[in-house]
């Protein structure tokens, strides 16, 4: 009895600690989507320390394709001219440097807008955020991957055309009995 008290002490106190002493990334974005949507991937830093460096990068595959980005303003201005943003097809990275008064609060990142070109049953968004505080001493925020499930969908014209098909195969099994 008393050791069960113990254990869950014990993890109350590493839960307690770890939430008091963790910075993560709140990743915002839809479950599921279908080919030709365009969805929005929201960040946003969940912060309690102090963060002078950041750095993200997000990974989409080939199906996908960003098509857009909106960054922090306000951080803009903070890091002038050690702010930077870098967008491809496939990729996106934000990064920045604040000498004076670091972020001691917690922050967005930005938004990425993502198009659905193609059909994946695997789609998987890669993401790697690290910060570093004023001494420069790495803060991992997250890494990994998240799966987006894509509906394969048959447009109404297709449908339309194979049961037209249908139709005329069907005619001419009738015609040939």
């Amino acid at each position: 009895m008393k050791v069960t008290r113990y254990v869950k002490l014990l993890m109350l106190l590493i839960v307690t600690l770890t939430s008091v002493y963790a910075t993560s990334l709140e990743i915002q974005m839809p479950k599921e989507v279908k080919v030709g949507d365009e969805f929005n991937i929201t960040l946003n830093v969940k912060n309690n320390q102090s963060i002078a460096g950041f750095e993200c990068n997000v990974y989409v595959p080939p199906n996908l394709k960003i098509i857009g980005f909106s960054g922090n303003e306000t951080i803009k201005k903070m890091a002038k001219k050690f702010y930077e943003e870098k967008i491809t097809n496939n990729s996106c990275l934000v990064k920045f440097a604040i000498f004076k008064n670091p972020i001691k609060t917690d922050f967005y990142v930005g938004r990425i807008t993502v198009k659905v070109v193609g059909y994946d049953n695997n789609t998987k968004i890669r993401i790697i955020s690290k910060g570093s505080d004023e001494n420069g001493n790495r803060i991992d925020i997250y890494s990994g991957d998240i799966q987006l499930k894509i509906k394969k969908e048959i447009k109404k014209e297709e449908t339309k055309n194979e049961s037209f098909l249908d139709m005329i195969i069907n005619f001419l099994k009738k015609l040939f009995k």
